[in-house]
């Protein structure tokens, strides 16, 4: 039931690797201490960079490109439908291999309704993903899954599904996962059993000495349920908020029970926050340069990948003038990019309605649009199926990084230029014979643009079609290639 969610295709790898600064894992809530201020950087700054194509540091999975969803869409069953036009192509340009997760705070609020009445609120034609703190209980009928299946089987994507286990029980649990596992069929991954359960404890839907042990008995009641009724269930786990401690230990006690890790990441909030800001979003948070590494020894020793499920650039929907500018853009290509060179299988951004950080905004009513950060996916995609390589990069004083990574055309080389003010001078030393270099820019106006994002002079139309329109030669000269990019801007390199 299973499709292979690490498969790699070499007809698009891609090899990356950052220099200068970090990123935390963790929710929200870990993103409270200002960061680090970054060095000035000097006018006119030079960037070196050396690619080593023999030294392969990871491998991208062709559907490592994602969304995430409220549960709570499910309670209108028209939006996940193969009627929505317009939402099928929005995802289908962005990848024609992705993964959609629905989960989310609504999921423990959502009531599976075999016979197809409601018993729930009103449902809401687009849930935003800010509706995680509303608590109101909504429906999900069997027509909203044969609908999300059919919308699946039209994007070509696959489904990772969370089941209510806050305000649930393993017997409905167990019935709904039947009815998704029957109506889906192949195109789903695995179940998540709880969103954020290492939250439990302080929002009030577990006492305040709830454990992580608490959490594993719980989680195998359900467990067993579900595969007594769907023999073939698999699983993803633990889908935690920010408690890295649970994924070690998920990994050490239920690996055999599961076919993949899972965690969220944001990197700020909460947006009443001042501090929350597009300065504090382009440098790295340097938990995350903590954490990752210990998410991928136990991803290694337990044998079993890591998907980040959910996250975005600040939690409770985002943040104005930060999550909806092009900075997030950035951020976001950047972030999927520094993810894949760790080895993570995936990434899940999590959107909705009109939410603030949400890539695709809209509703069936009114139709849909992209936000800035739907171009950052639309890059960091360019590398799905790709093998990331050793990547070197002299960058001092400058808030730039740097991925390349293998395909069967060549080399593709990422480069991002965070800095609000200076533009960057960067030298590329691909270490190997090619005969041609193209560019697509990432751009807008300035990094707080809300509007005018272009991608390759490509604009994604409101029946979610893009395609690059200007593409940059480069010319070498004595083995490099040189290119400026100016503040806030990201350039893509194919070379061949």
């Amino acid at each position: 039931m299973v499709l292979i969610i690490w498969e790699t295709k070499v007809s698009q790898s891609v090899s990356r690797r950052s220099f200068l600064g970090s990123i935390a894992f963790g929710s929200a809530a870990t993103a409270l201490e200002p960061p680090a201020q970054a060095q000035a950087p000097a006018a006119g700054a030079s960037v070196s960079i050396s690619l080593h194509p023999d030294k392969v540091v990871a491998t991208v999975p062709v559907n490592y490109n994602g969304l995430s969803y409220e549960s709570a869409q499910l309670a209108h069953p028209e939006f996940f439908a193969p009627t929505n036009k317009p939402l099928i192509a929005f995802f289908r340009q962005l990848t024609k291999e992705g993964v959609l997760r629905i989960g989310g705070n609504t999921s423990e609020f959502a009531i599976w309704s075999p016979g197809g009445a409601p018993t729930g609120g009103a449902a809401e034609s687009a849930v935003g993903p800010d509706a995680g703190g509303t608590r109101q209980q909504t429906t999900i009928t069997p027509e909203a899954i044969r609908n999300l299946s059919g919308f699946l089987n039209a994007t070509g994507w696959q489904l990772i599904y969370g089941l209510n286990m806050g305000h649930g029980n393993p017997g409905r649990a167990a019935e709904e996962a039947r009815a998704v596992a029957d109506s889906v069929g192949s195109r789903l991954i695995a179940f998540q059993i709880g969103n954020e359960p290492d939250l439990y404890h302080r929002n009030g839907l577990r006492p305040p000495d709830w454990t992580f042990d608490d959490y594993f008995s719980q989680w195998h009641e359900f467990f067993e349920a579900v595969r007594k009724a769907v023999p073939n269930a698999s699983f993803g786990a633990p889908d935690v908020a920010s408690n890295t401690d649970w994924i070690v230990e998920f990994a050490k006690k239920g690996a055999d029970d599961i076919v993949l890790l899972s965690g969220h990441y944001y990197a700020e909030g909460p947006p009443t926050d001042p501090r929350m800001t597009i300065s504090r979003l382009l440098q790295r948070d340097p938990r995350l340069l903590a954490n990752v590494p210990r998410i991928m020894e136990a991803s290694r020793k337990s044998h079993r990948p890591f998907r980040m499920t959910e996250g975005n650039s600040c939690y409770k929907g985002g943040k104005p003038g930060v999550s909806n500018t092009f900075a997030s853009a950035l951020w976001a290509a950047d972030y999927m990019l520094f993810l894949a060179q760790s080895g993570y299988a995936g990434v899940n951004f999590h959107g909705g309605g009109n939410g603030v950080y949400t890539p695709i905004a809209g509703s069936i009513e009114a139709g849909f649009s992209s936000r800035p950060i739907y171009y950052g996916l639309l890059l960091g995609e360019q590398f799905a199926g790709s093998k990331m390589v050793e990547t070197q990069a002299d960058a001092t004083g400058v808030n730039a990084t740097a991925y390349a990574a293998k395909t069967d055309s060549g080399l593709r080389v990422a480069i991002f230029n965070k800095d609000e003010r200076q533009p960057i001078q960067a030298t590329l030393h691909p270490r190997m014979k090619t005969r041609n270099a193209t560019v697509w820019r990432l751009a807008a106006p300035s990094v707080d643009s809300e509007t005018g994002v272009r991608f390759a002079g490509g604009e994604a139309s409101p029946e979610g079609l893009w395609s690059p329109h200007q593409e940059q030669p480069l010319t070498e000269t004595q083995g490099q290639y040189a290119i400026d990019l100016p503040a806030a801007s990201a350039a893509l390199i194919f070379l061949s």
